[in-house]
C-alpha cells in the first residue's frame, strides 16, 4: 500500500469530493495538520475544504473516519451500516446528525474504507474522565444539566416514531430472524457464538439463554440508534443537542432497547463505578418519563431489556479482553474474561454466583477506565 502522507491524502480527497459532490465546484482541500513523526494511524481526522455551490463560496471542516484495522471488539459493527444510517437520517432532516458527505468502501483511496461527514461543534459527556467528575457538565447548574440530558433523551426517543419501512429497510438482517426482537436476539446469539469461540463463560452463557427464553411477545419493531450514551451526543454550550453520533450499531428492535442502553450507562458511570451522579441529572424514573413523553409510547419490559443491554456490554467486555490479550497487555490466563463489572451486574440480576475481583481485574480495567486497587 502506498505510504499515506498529508499531500497524498489532500489530493486523493480533493479528487474524491469532486466525484462525490458534483454540485461543488473549485474544490480545494487545505493541507492536513498531521505530525508524520507520530505516525498516520488515527482512524479519525479532520480536513478543511473550500468550494463553491449554487449558494456561492463555502468553507467547512470535514471529519474523515476510516475503518479500524485493529481487532473487532463489537461483533458486526459496520462502517457501511453507519454510513447508510447517517445518510438516511440526514435526508429526513428531523433528527440532529452530522451533515452527510459520502463514503468509499474500497481501500484504494485512503488505504482503508472511509466515510466523510461535516464536523459538528460541541461537547460530549466524556467517559474518561468520567463526566460526573470532570468536564463541562460539572460547570453547569443542576437545572442546566437536567435540561441537557432531557434534550438528549428527547432526541433519541424520537426514533421510536419512525416507520422502519420508510427508508430504513437496510437495517433488516433476515439471516438472524424476523424483524424486531427475534432478529435482535438472533444477532446477539451470533455475537455470543463468535465471541465465545468454544470457551465456557458461565455468566454470559446463562444470560444468553435467559434472553432467548424470556422474549416478550408484544415487542415492537423500531429503528434503533444502538449506542445511545451521553458520550455520543454533541451538545452546544447551552445544552441543546447539535448531533447524535456513532451509528455503527444501528439495528431494528423494540424502541425500549435504546432506553435500556442509556439507563445502563447512566448507572455504570455513577453507582457502579462508585461515583456520585451530578446533581440535576434525571433519575431513572424521570428518564423513563421523559422518554415516554417524547416517544409517545409506554416503556414496557424494562427489566428484560436491562438484561439484554447488560449482555451486550458483557460481550463487549469479552472482545475487550481478547483485544488486550492480543496486544500483550494481559495474559490469556487473566480471570477477567468471566470476572468483571459487566458479568457482576448480570450475576446480580440473574441470581448467579457473584464473580470475585482481584489483581487480574485491576490489570484488565486499567486500560479501559480508571480503577483503584481498593476496588479489587
Amino acid at each position: 500500500m502506498e505510504l499515506l502522507t498529508p499531500d497524498h491524502i489532500t489530493v486523493q480527497l480533493q479528487d474524491w469530493l469532486a466525484n462525490e459532490k458534483p454540485e461543488w465546484h473549485d474544490i480545494r482541500v487545505r493541507p492536513l495538520d498531521v505530525t508524520l513523526g507520530a505516525g498516520f494511524s488515527a482512524d479519525i481526522f479532520f480536513v478543511d475544504v473550500d468550494y463553491a455551490d449554487p449558494d456561492g463560496p463555502q468553507s467547512q471542516t470535514l471529519v474523515v473516519r476510516r475503518q479500524p484495522m485493529d481487532l473487532e471488539v463489537v461483533f458486526g459493527s459496520s462502517l457501511a451500516l453507519q454510513g447508510k444510517m447517517m445518510a438516511a437520517l440526514d435526508a429526513r432532516g428531523d433528527l440532529p446528525v452530522p451533515p452527510w458527505i459520502g463514503m468509499h468502501l474500497d481501500p484504494d483511496i485512503l488505504g482503508l474504507p472511509f466515510l466523510v461527514m461535516g464536523k459538528v461543534e460541541g461537547e460530549c459527556a466524556k467517559q474518561k474522565p468520567n463526566y460526573n467528575l470532570e468536564g463541562w457538565l460539572v460547570e453547569m447548574t443542576p437545572a442546566q444539566r437536567r435540561q441537557s440530558f432531557t434534550n438528549a433523551i428527547n432526541a433519541f426517543a424520537s426514533l421510536a416514531t419512525i416507520d422502519w419501512r420508510d427508508g430504513f429497510e437496510f437495517l433488516a438482517q433476515p439471516e438472524n430472524g424476523q424483524p424486531g426482537l427475534d432478529q435482535y436476539v438472533g444477532a446477539l446469539e451470533a455475537w455470543h457464538k463468535a465471541a465465545g469461540r468454544g470457551r465456557t463463560m458461565p455468566i454470559v452463557d446463562a444470560a444468553m439463554a435467559y434472553v432467548r427464553a424470556n422474549m416478550p411477545t408484544d415487542a415492537g419493531v423500531n429503528v434503533l440508534w444502538g449506542d445511545p450514551t451521553p458520550s455520543n451526543v454533541m451538545f452546544s454550550a447551552d445544552g441543546e443537542v447539535n448531533a447524535l453520533i456513532d451509528w455503527e450499531l444501528a439495528a431494528l428492535g423494540p424502541a425500549e432497547l435504546d432506553l435500556a442502553w442509556w439507563l445502563y450507562f447512566d448507572d455504570l458511570f455513577g453507582r457502579r463505578f462508585g461515583v456520585t451522579r451530578l446533581e440535576g441529572l434525571p433519575s431513572k424514573d424521570e428518564t423513563i418519563a421523559i422518554w415516554e413523553a417524547a416517544s409517545g409510547q409506554k416503556a414496557g419490559h424494562l427489566d428484560y431489556y436491562d438484561i439484554v443491554a447488560a449482555l451486550r456490554m458483557a460481550l463487549v467486555a469479552v472482545g475487550a479482553f481478547d483485544r488486550q490479550v492480543g496486544i500483550g497487555n494481559i495474559p490469556a490466563t487473566n480471570k477477567s474474561l468471566n470476572d468483571n463489572f459487566m458479568t457482576l451486574y448480570l450475576a446480580e440480576k440473574l441470581g448467579l454466583p457473584i464473580p470475585e475481583f482481584g489483581p487480574d481485574f485491576v490489570a484488565f480495567m486499567k486500560n479501559l477506565t480508571p480503577v483503584e486497587d481498593k476496588a479489587a
